[in-house]
């Protein structure tokens, strides 16, 4: 079965929501270095993520030095932690053997320039840099679109094929993220196949504001669950 993170979460409703529609996994965005409609500072994360439920996994979605990522993640103690930024692979390695020691679990995005379907990173092939990725001790990979004017969230899909073939190389769960929707979403899974789906502009309203019906729909089509 397909598990579902619903990320970018700001206010107690949110959670609420995504809970109640059966999210596996609730994501927040904590001091991204880039200025994003989800940032939240550490004290209002850590207000939210002590509102999610036992059995519900709790993922920081943060960026940036190595010291400034392991103090969010030292505050906050979450289950996982996105990192969204594209960190050199020592950087990334050094990352995911900290955190193991901390209990948490590392998450690296992939991002592709839908321009030139090229990985944002050292290493510009999708899946070269999957696998050099995978060589870092990561627990996953989260694939992304990245666009000139947003670096997450961007509501624009990978290619999917692209997205099959990475998932198809890789040993270790994808994570399928970009311009998902409730629309699309099980068609992108038919497709790719992936180990987990994440979505934030495809169940929002309008910037920050999540529909929970959407969100229901959402987990529905994603994972075939009644909600």
């Amino acid at each position: 079965m397909v598990r579902v993170k619903i990320c970018g979460n700001t206010d107690a409703d949110q959670v609420r929501a995504c809970v109640e529609a059966g999210a596996d996994c609730l994501g927040f965005v904590v001091e991204y270095p880039i200025d994003v409609p989800w940032n939240l500072g550490r004290a209002e994360a850590k207000s939210l993520l002590d509102r999610v439920p036992p059995l519900v996994s709790r993922a920081v979605v943060t960026g940036g030095s190595p010291q400034t990522v392991l103090a969010i993640a030292r505050t906050l103690r979450p289950h996982l932690l996105q990192l969204h930024t594209d960190n050199p692979l020592a950087e990334t390695e050094y990352l995911a053997r900290e955190l193991a020691s901390l209990g948490i679990a590392l998450v690296r995005a992939l991002r592709i320039d839908v321009a030139t379907g090229e990985a944002c990173g050292e290493v510009k092939d999708p899946i070269e840099a999957a696998l050099a990725l995978e060589r870092t001790g990561l627990a996953a990979v989260l694939l992304d679109a990245r666009t000139p004017n947003m670096p997450a969230g961007t509501g624009v899909s990978v290619d999917w094929p692209t997205a099959r073939a990475v998932r198809e190389a890789l040993s270790i769960p994808l994570v399928l993220a970009g311009g998902l929707t409730p629309s699309n979403v099980r068609t992108a899974v038919e497709t790719v196949r992936p180990y987990a789906v994440d979505v934030i502009t495809g169940v929002e309203a309008s910037r920050r504001v999540k529909d929970p019906a959407l969100i229901r729909r959402f987990v529905r089509e994603a994972s075939r669950r009644p909600c």
